[in-house]
């Protein structure tokens, strides 16, 4: 299969810590798996799905706000090389429309999930933008793009029945290795 250069498979480092969610996931584990169609929230999906026996569902709304770019770069490779310029981007890249429109689809998305499937838990493997402007929504942001996402990191939202969203946590990495 081929895939982008804007769409690299997990790092060595990235292959531990998807085992390491697999893992932290298995202590509680969820009842539904999604995942974007990103390669790395995929595969990272895949090693949760090989360790619980379960299978990974994609949704193509959870792309990233990014995922059409033509290569890579890993944000802390970005933010090494050149800061002012990392800057200047990261300013566009909250004011641009692709943020806005990722914000429509993936709310979208997951109200959908969280509609079809009440009381279920369910664990989305996605990318940053996903989590931002999910996060945002909930807690009331306009920005969409607040929050420095780590790898393999949790972020973990509740449903009541009413529908009322509230956030337990986010960026949660103490089971990374």
């Amino acid at each position: 299969m081929h895939h982008s250069p804007a769409d690299p498979r997990l790092s060595s480092i990235g292959t531990r810590q998807a085992q390491a969610v697999a893992r932290w996931l298995a202590n509680r584990p969820p009842d539904r798996l999604v995942s974007s169609p990103a390669r790395r929230a995929r595969d990272t999906a895949q090693a949760t799905a090989v360790a619980l026996s379960m299978e990974v569902e994609i949704d193509d709304r959870l792309r990233d706000a990014n995922s059409s770019r033509e290569r890579y770069v890993a944000l802390e490779e970005d933010r090494a090389q050149n800061p002012e310029a990392y800057r200047r981007r990261l300013d566009a890249y909250r004011d641009s429309t692709q943020l806005a429109e990722a914000s429509m689809r993936v709310n979208a998305a997951l109200d959908e999930w969280t509609t079809n499937h009440p009381g279920l838990r369910v664990a989305v493997f996605c990318h940053g933008s996903v989590v931002n402007v999910y996060a945002a929504r909930v807690l009331g942001l306009t920005e969409l793009a607040f929050i420095d996402v780590g790898y393999a990191s949790a972020h973990r939202f509740m449903i009541s029945r009413d529908a009322i969203r509230s956030v337990k946590s986010l960026n949660e990495t103490a089971y990374l290795p």
